[in-house]
């Protein structure tokens, strides 16, 4: 919901940050993994603003440390994506 009310900026080369799902993969520490299409192009503020807005979001995790692990597409997906 946070990335549809503000989606990732965008470089000065016109790149931008697209952002696919995120899944909870461990419990403790929380941790989330945000699939996305490159993780160099988001930014350390867009990276905080995603987890303040997940903070909001639910409740409970105002001082929980939340592991928030960002990963790209892989080059078999990418070349895929290509061919169709």
């Amino acid at each position: 919901e946070a990335v549809s009310w503000q989606p990732p900026p965008m470089r000065r080369s016109g790149a931008s940050a697209k952002i696919y799902y995120c899944n909870q993969v461990s419990t403790r520490p929380p941790t989330v993994v945000v699939f996305c299409n490159d993780p160099a192009l988001v930014s350390d503020n867009y990276r905080r603003y995603i987890d303040r807005k997940f903070r909001e979001a639910l409740a409970g995790f105002t001082a929980t440390p939340i592991r928030w692990v960002y990963r790209g597409r892989r080059v078999r997906d990418v070349r895929r994506a290509g061919q169709g």
